[in-house]
């Protein structure tokens, strides 16, 4: 959620004509006496976990958000996606112990910023409570990741250096998928063990970019801007055409200027999709080995 963080609900007893055929009956009765009403056909998933501790960047104690100051366009509140990481990884040959831990992405959408481009978040989701029997996750920051050297940029209205207005969505970590491959010593690409896991990231204007899981993971103190770099694995730049169609919108009026707003990795490979555009099929070098192959 746009300043509400990330939320996590439980689905377990959704209402199903065969799992649960008592609650569904009521939940469609209603629905149907309300003819279609959202109010009368939503079912409300108990919420199991919630997290906005986001980046405090102005050092004021208080994390970054429109309520508290420094809102920054949403660059580190404005939480527009979350997935969770589709395995369960072993963290022991990175010195976080013997028991496996689950890891959640969240990445923001940012209007227009006087400094930064947008923020991805490593959240820890391993740890739950138990209280009065309610489970509840109990969940901290792993590590931010931004592209590296992002405090040297702004865009938009709010961007001293260059305000223009129509540049919103210039940049933001829109979308994300992750890919979990199991590995050799000969064939890791990271920082050892059995496993390496990958970020890809569309991010608007600025293309796609690919994150290391295990140096985000990683409790090696450096620089938080260095970590940023370290972490990157690569990046793919889009271009349109000069002689290409402007999108026939009254929305996204991004004339012939790429904009990558969702990902997904396949089989080996990365599709992307632009909203003026068109389609991106990619090839990372170290994914090669993965093509065919359901990571």
């Amino acid at each position: 959620y746009w300043e509400a963080g990330l939320r996590i609900g439980d689905v377990t007893d959704v209402p199903h004509p065969v799992n649960s055929p008592a609650q569904y009956t009521t939940m469609a009765t209603l629905c149907k006496a309300g003819q279609g009403n959202p109010v009368m056909c939503r079912w409300r998933a108990p919420e199991v976990g919630s997290w906005m501790d986001f980046l405090d960047l102005d050092n004021d104690g208080q994390p970054d958000s429109g309520t508290t100051g420094n809102e920054n366009g949403g660059r580190v509140s404005y939480i527009h996606y979350a997935e969770p990481f589709p395995e369960m990884l072993d963290v022991s040959h990175l010195g976080l112990g013997d028991e496996p831990r689950h890891y959640t992405t969240a990445a923001v959408e940012c209007l227009d910023l006087y400094e930064g481009t947008g923020i991805v978040y490593l959240l820890d989701t391993t740890e739950y409570s138990m209280e009065n029997g309610n489970f509840k996750f109990e969940i901290s920051m792993t590590r931010d990741w931004e592209i590296p050297y992002a405090t040297d940029h702004c865009f938009g209205s709010t961007c001293e250096l260059d305000p223009v207005a129509d540049e919103w969505l210039l940049f933001s970590p829109h979308n994300l998928d992750s890919g979990y491959f199991e590995t050799t010593e000969e064939t890791d690409q990271s920082r050892g063990g059995t496993w390496d896991g990958r970020l890809y990231i569309s991010h608007y204007h600025a293309g796609v970019w690919i994150v290391d899981v295990e140096t985000l993971i990683s409790p090696i103190a450096t620089d938080r801007i260095d970590i940023h770099f370290e972490a990157t694995v690569g990046y793919y730049l889009p271009r349109g055409h000069l002689d290409g169609t402007p999108l026939d919108s009254a929305f996204y009026d991004f004339s012939w200027v790429p904009f990558l707003w969702a990902v997904e990795f396949h089989e080996g490979r990365i599709y992307a999709s632009c909203i003026s555009t068109g389609l991106y099929i990619l090839q990372l070098d170290i994914d090669e080995p993965f093509i065919g192959e359901p990571v």
